[in-house]
Order: C-alpha cells, then structure tokens, then sequence
C-alpha cells in the first residue's frame, strides 16, 4: 500500500463519511448530512476502498449497502472512533483535574474540622479524583514532596519549608484533654501539664511543645510517645494514662472519658498550612490548590475558641 493511500485509510474525515453513508444507506442521503456534493463523497469513498483494496459498498439502484468485508471494517472502525472519543473526553477530564489522583499528607487527623470540610468540597467538585491520605510527622511529609511520593500536605507552619510552595489556610487554639475523672488537672494553668505524664504520639513533635511551655512559664514535661494512632492516644486518656494537647478542632468532637478544657490564653495557635512541590503539574493538585485559594479557608482565618 502506498504511503499517500495508507494516509487515506487514516483520515478520520473519510472514515466518518463511510459510516454516514452506511448509517443513510446511501451516496446522496450521507451528502446531504455533511453538505458536500454526492460525486465527491462517492469518489473520496471509492479512494478509500482503493487504498485498502476491498469494495465497502455495493452500488445498487434501490440504494447502497456494505459489503460483508465492508461492514466488518466499518463495525472496527466505529469502535476505533469511540474509542478516540472516549480518550478525547477523558483527556478533557484530566485536564481540568476533574479525574486523576492527589496524594495528600497529613499530621492531624482530617475527617473533622475545616480540614475535613475541604476535603468534602473538593471530593463534591471532583468526584473523579482519587484521594489517597497519608499520616506521618511533618518532615516525612515534606520529604515525601521533594521526592515526588506525595502532592500536597497539611502541616504545622513552623514546619514549612522554602523549597515548597505554602499556602496558610487556618489557625486555631489548643485544647487541653484529661481523663474526665482528673478533670480538674486543667484549672492550674501552665503548671497543670506537669501534674500527668503528657501523652502524644510518636511522629508527633514533642520537643516544640515543649519549648513552647517553658516560653509561657510551664513546667518540664514527662513525655511519653506513644506508637498509635490518635485514636489509640484518646483511649490512654480517657483510660487516665495520662494528658495530652489536641487541636479545638478535633476537641469538638466528644469522646466518652474525656474532658477538654482551654489552655491559657497566652497558649499559642495551630497555624496549619497546605504546602506542595511548585514544579507538580498534576492538574487534580493544581484544582484543589484554586480552590483553596478561592475559599473562605484561602486566607489566614482564626477558629474561634470554644
């Protein structure tokens, strides 16, 4: 086959134009459609059928109908075409983030709280997006961004990083929680956080609460990290094991055995920010990223304390 004809056979223009005139059953009808003349389309036809070197059609006073090689060929051809359709409009998708994958990492939990509500309304915007969440301290997260294992993280401020790109989305008060049988451990202040072995678990950063509590006059803290999950640390609490400090966010959530109570009001802020690798083309991380940023959540934003 010559190269001019084997072009031919892949002209989608042509191919289309032989299914219009077995969808019309004929030349004129399948004109008609695509408005051109009738000759033209038979003899564009016809130079298909010579490029491949079999009759699609057979010519007939009472109309035109394929072949039986031709309907074979054009049942594949259809299928091919649907086939480019469907890559067409998923590429369309991708494009605009609306299908794909974000891999996004976090230190505190994010099935509550503001955390949880962004995650809603992207999920909501793009329900063809894979989320898949990961949990680890701050520094395994951005490690996992340079390395290009993770898109974006939610991560303390403090924690951030000139190499990624940041964006703070909001801050919030600390809150106290004690075994609801020892709640009055919270009524003394700073001082109240040496009375218990402080609970917290272990891909969490101990040693910046704890400079954070000698800065306000606290005592020294008798840490003991715990290897599960922040579950698992509320279950020691309520079991009066011993305290632990959680966000007011997760504090809105009661749990049985536990009592929250604030701490001063000097305590300083959960500053939680999204941060992410610049060069990342992912178009479903680039989405979500607009939507924070068109969001109430966009911009520095104080959770009141309870």
């Amino acid at each position: 086959m010559r190269g001019r004809d084997l072009s031919l056979v892949h002209d989608i223009t042509t191919l289309k134009a032989a299914l219009l005139v077995q969808e019309h059953l004929g030349f004129r009808r399948a004109s008609d459609v695509l408005g051109v003349n009738p000759s033209m389309l038979s003899r564009r036809v016809g130079a298909l059928e010579d490029a491949l070197g079999v009759s699609l059609f057979q010519r007939q006073a009472g109309g035109t109908r394929p072949t039986r090689a031709g309907a074979r060929f054009l049942e594949t051809v259809q299928r091919a075409l649907d086939l480019l359709d469907h890559a067409a409009a998923h590429a369309g998708e991708a494009g605009r983030g609306q299908v794909g994958r974000i891999r996004l990492g976090h230190v505190w939990p994010v099935s509550m709280g503001p955390s949880g509500g962004v995650l809603r309304a992207y999920r909501e915007a793009a329900q063809g997006v894979e989320l898949e969440l990961r949990e680890a301290g701050a520094p395994a997260l951005v490690t996992a961004i340079l390395e290009g294992d993770l898109d974006i993280a939610l991560i303390e401020l403090d924690d951030a990083t000139p190499a990624l790109d940041q964006l703070i989305l909001w801050s919030e008060p600390l809150r106290l929680a004690a075994s609801a049988r020892a709640s009055g451990v919270a009524r003394g202040g700073w001082q109240a956080l040496g009375e218990a072995p402080f609970l917290c678990c272990a891909i969490d950063d101990w040693a910046r609460t704890q400079r954070a509590v000698l800065a306000q006059g606290g005592p020294q803290l008798d840490v003991r990290p715990q290897r599960t999950s922040r579950d698992g640390l509320m279950s020691l609490v309520a079991a009066g094991v011993g305290i632990t400090i959680v966000p007011s966010s997760l504090a809105a959530i009661p749990v049985e055995g536990v009592s929250f109570s604030s701490l001063p009001p000097d305590a300083p802020l959960l500053r939680l920010t999204a941060v992410w690798l610049g060069a990342n083309d992912n178009p479903a991380l680039r989405r979500l990223i607009s939507q924070l940023r068109s969001s109430a959540l966009g911009a520095p934003h104080r959770l009141a304390a309870e």
